[in-house]
């Protein structure tokens, strides 16, 4: 056999886009000025490099496309390490040991919604993840901000709040109580608001408490908003641009707080319309309302609220809202029962939802990020609950349990355990309420326009 011995092979260059090759005596070929080169020393592969760096180096800018192919078109025969796109699934998708099984299988690899989620320091973002715990619903992994104080959860420091309205038998209120949180104290301010509610809901600013549906009669509907001063503590003359767009009877309410994206949502008793009051400015708006309910906003309902969400609850429907692009969403995670039993919320990143009917036993505790549920509790037979957010505690200000009371306890948010408290830790100034709403107060509250601190209510974290 004849053998040829040369340095190297070159192809002809140039002229109607013949490409380039070399074979180098080392054993080293390159085609086209790089864009395919063996490096026979290093026993290498470069795509688009001549120093390839490992054994297949694709040194380009776009993409590689994998094998593709279903379920069914797997390899027969799968070997530890293999990984492809699966086509049926919709994902890339690899041969590795599942650590729970302790098996080779294949698994899902992370994509497009899989995998870790993003990360952000912005705290109204869906990725906010500083202090977050990383979790997963079985299906999506996600960040929980459960039981951590962060930017969000310190932005406020709630001392104090307030409660009012609420009805017992068919007497409704127009009393406002303070709540003092390092002490566990009620004060009444007495009948201080200009119309008497039940049933109804609320809002609150820095400086101002906002009690909607304020119909002067036990079970009305009324668009009217009666407002309350935290500054004074005392009932402010009405403005009309408080006022709903339309009446509402048993109605609900939650918010992103005037701090945060500044509106109030209102929904329920009896009308679809989703209202929203600009925290900021004290106004309804009058145009350009929020969807609609899916469920036509028929009472009893009620709502309650999260970092990125506001969460209502009626019966057989669950809704979250979330305040980015004021669009309602399905609460696939919601508890069961109707809207008598309401929400306490936190700002450590969940929230604790009543379950079954009026009257009886039975709560969540749900990230309020997801709604997901995360543990069964009950607080008692309850329902029309008056609960008041705090920072390390929460509070249930009033109830009904067969009879509107002033039986209150303190909710722990760090082991979610309840102790019941009597005698000035009770709403005072009427024998029962219930279906009131309640504000969370700072030292941001008891400043007036001139910066004038009128009271010190204190500015640290109170104890539970």
């Amino acid at each position: 056999m004849s053998q040829l011995n040369v340095d190297k092979i070159v192809s002809l260059s140039g002229g109607g886009g013949t490409a380039e090759f070399q074979l180098a005596s080392n054993g080293n070929f390159n085609f086209d000025a790089g864009t395919f080169y063996v490096d026979s020393a290093n026993n290498r592969v470069g795509i688009g490099t001549t120093t390839p760096r490992t054994t297949v180096d694709f040194a380009t800018t776009d993409a590689m496309i994998t094998p593709k192919g279903t379920v069914a078109q797997r390899p027969g025969s799968p070997v530890e390490g293999m990984f492809r796109y699966n086509s049926t699934d919709q994902t890339f998708e690899g041969y590795s040991k599942n650590s729970s099984t302790n098996v080779l299988e294949w698994g899902p690899i992370a994509g497009s919604g899989g995998g870790t989620p993003d990360q952000s320091t912005n705290r109204y973002s869906d990725n906010y993840s500083v202090n977050a715990v990383l979790k997963s619903d079985g299906t999506d992994a996600y960040w929980s901000l459960d039981g951590t104080d962060t930017e969000w959860s310190m932005a406020r420091i709630w001392t104090h709040g307030y409660v009012g309205g609420g009805y017992k038998n068919s007497s409704p209120w127009n009393n406002v109580n303070r709540c003092l949180h390092a002490t566990d104290t009620c004060t009444n301010l007495g009948n201080t608001l200009d119309r008497s509610g039940a049933y109804m809901a609320g809002s609150f600013s820095d400086h101002k408490h906002w009690f909607h549906s304020m119909e002067n009669t036990y079970r009305g509907n009324s668009n009217y908003t009666s407002g309350f001063s935290m500054v004074n503590e005392a009932g402010i003359s009405h403005l009309s641009q408080w006022d709903m767009t339309v009446g509402r009877a048993s109605m609900g309410s939650f918010q992103d707080h005037e701090f945060g994206g500044g509106y109030s949502y209102l929904v329920g008793g009896g009308n679809a319309r989703t209202d929203a009051m600009n925290l900021k400015t004290e106004t309804m708006r009058t145009t350009g309302f929020p969807p609609n309910q899916d469920d036509g906003g028929v009472d009893p309902t009620w709502g309650g609220n999260g970092r990125l969400m506001g969460w209502n609850k009626r019966d057989n429907t669950r809704q979250g809202f979330r305040w980015a692009n004021e669009s309602w969403t399905s609460w696939n995670h919601g508890p069961g029962g109707n809207g008598w039993k309401k929400i306490l919320a936190t700002m450590l990143g969940h929230m604790y939802v009543g379950t079954g009917n009026n009257a009886q036993n039975g709560n969540q505790k749900c990230d309020d990020t997801t709604g997901i549920q995360m543990r069964g509790l009950n607080f008692g037979p309850m329902g029309e609950e008056n609960f008041m957010t705090g920072m390390r505690k929460g509070y249930m200000l009033g109830n009904y349990n067969g009879s509107q009371n002033n039986n209150t306890f303190k909710c722990n948010y760090a082991n979610d355990g309840i102790t019941n408290l009597g005698g000035t830790s009770q709403p005072q100034g009427h024998a029962g309420m219930s279906s009131a709403h309640c504000s969370s107060a700072s030292a941001i509250s008891t400043i007036n326009d001139a910066g004038t601190i009128l009271r010190d209510y204190g500015t640290s974290i109170p104890n539970f």
